[in-house]
């Protein structure tokens, strides 16, 4: 498990990572206490009309200052004057005249006060937007769930772009990764003047739900050795071994306080199983290859790596509630991966009602239109101007890249061999080369090379979100068939 434990202690580190190297002081404000020049940045948001409130709070990221923002919108911005909700937002500010990065995670806001990889490179401000309906930015109702839209949440964005931009006047740039990314370019489609750029990591477009062009994709992923080895374990995890996993689910659930009330936990168990090779390509890579266990291997051994690859316990209850929104918007407008099980045909034991307390309670969901995406797709093929779209070779999302058509000043470049956490410096060297020029020419600031040849160090691995719930995964292939 010697790749797996080194992931574990990277994103361990990450969390608990101080000061960054590449985001050293240059005529900001520094990173002390109050000055006056700082006091006028605070004054400034503090003025905001769209900032319902800002408070500053610590911060060991050199350089910076770091503020909490919760800015007033409507539910629904068609209608202004109806329910308003707070949608919660760090920034951390190094100086008004430096470049300023929109970073989305498309889900909660998990970041807070850590530049993401374009801050470091460009020595940037960054402001971080939770997404409408997650975490504690969810307006109040049943009804308000008709207005989580791309749309909607494009206008939240712009809102809070059009605020900031006040105080922070210089180059904008936008970027996310997997949803996040996602969330940029819908950004940008609905209003593309709002920032000079975008740098979309490892976002999909699906045209279905489910779309099944990620299978072929994933037929292909990884050493063949490898492949098979993965779906040798799950066979065996199904024929032999389910009653020793629930057992250790069991267990872990009474020792950590996990409750499986939203999804049953021989539910889960099954779940993590079957989602068990896509969750190695996204997550883990085929530098773990070697720690695949052996059919053959003790049921210790095969639970640990199962919680490290695709845990049962992101099944529990916290963390369906933690990506309940996605799961409304996936089915409506976002859609879903048409996913591959067809090596398990005869092993699996549950069905889509086995899955409904995976949605929102007591919400009613329209059903799925293929307009949103077909509208997106379309414009960043005809219209769609400073885009980078970059992933990695050996992610399952990839099967759903993003085609660029006719779109302007705009590159897609993929990461030999990488999974779903693929950045600028896993990329070849020409790549690389090509999109740092894009940043340069987009922000007017020289990016940071340190900060490239940095990346393999722990300190600069980027806080990783909640792992997506296996029961979701699942879903998706139970409602494809």
């Amino acid at each position: 498990m010697r790749a797996l434990a080194r992931a574990a202690a990277l994103a361990l580190v990450a969390s608990l990572a101080g000061s960054l190297g590449g985001c050293g002081d240059d005529g900001g404000d520094g990173g002390g206490g109050p000055d006056a020049r700082a006091a006028d940045i605070l004054d400034q948001l503090r003025a905001l009309p769209e900032v319902a409130r800002v408070t500053e709070q610590p911060t060991q990221q050199a350089g910076y200052r770091y503020f909490e923002l919760w800015f007033d919108q409507p539910v629904d911005h068609d209608q202004a004057g109806g329910a308003r909700f707070e949608q919660y937002a760090t920034l951390i500010h190094r100086d008004a005249t430096r470049p300023m990065v929109l970073l989305h995670t498309g889900y909660g806001n998990w970041y807070y006060d850590y530049p993401g990889e374009l801050t470091r490179l460009l020595g940037a401000n960054q402001v971080v937007v939770e997404h409408r309906f997650f975490r504690g930015s969810r307006p109040v109702g049943a009804e308000a769930w008709a207005h989580l839209t791309i749309a909607q949440s494009a206008a939240d964005h712009h809102r809070i772009t059009t605020a900031l931009r006040r105080v922070y006047g210089a180059r904008w740039l936008e970027t996310g990764a997997s949803k996040g990314g996602m969330t940029s370019v819908y950004h940008r489609r609905f209003y593309p003047d709002d920032v000079d750029g975008t740098v979309a990591y490892v976002a999909p477009l699906s045209r279905g739900a489910p779309d099944y062009r990620y299978e072929p994709h994933v037929e292909q992923l990884g050493p063949p050795a490898c492949r098979q080895a993965l779906r040798d374990l799950q066979v065996e995890l199904l024929t032999d071994r389910r009653a020793a996993l629930e057992a250790r689910a069991r267990s872990e659930a009474t020792q950590r306080g996990y409750t499986y009330e939203r999804i049953a936990l021989p539910v889960a168990v099954e779940s993590a199983v079957v989602s068990l090779e896509w969750a190695f390509w996204q997550y883990v890579g085929a530098e773990a290859c070697d720690d695949v266990p052996a059919v053959t291997a003790t049921d210790n051994q095969i639970w640990t790596f199962l919680r490290a690859v695709s845990p049962v316990a992101s099944s529990s209850d916290d963390d369906v509630a933690e990506f309940e929104a996605y799961y409304y918007q996936a089915e409506v407008e976002l859609g879903y991966p048409g996913t591959m099980d067809e090596h398990l045909a005869g092993l699996t034991l549950y069905g889509a009602d086995d899955f409904a307390g995976a949605y929102p309670v007591g919400v009613t969901r329209p059903p799925w239109s293929e307009a949103a995406m077909a509208d997106v797709d379309a414009w960043v093929q005809g219209e769609g101007a400073r885009l980078v779209f970059l992933y990695g070779e050996w992610d399952p999302w990839t099967g759903g890249m993003f085609e660029l058509g006719a779109a302007a000043d705009a590159l897609r470049v993929v990461a030999p061999e990488a999974p779903h956490g693929a950045r600028i410096a896993d990329l070849a060297p020409a790549d690389q080369a090509a999109v740092l020029a894009r940043l340069e020419a987009w922000s007017g600031v020289t990016p940071d090379a340190a900060v490239v040849t940095a990346r393999r160090a722990p300190a600069d691995d980027e806080p990783r979100p909640p792992r997506m719930p296996p029961a979701r995964l699942r879903a998706w292939q139970v409602l494809a068939r």
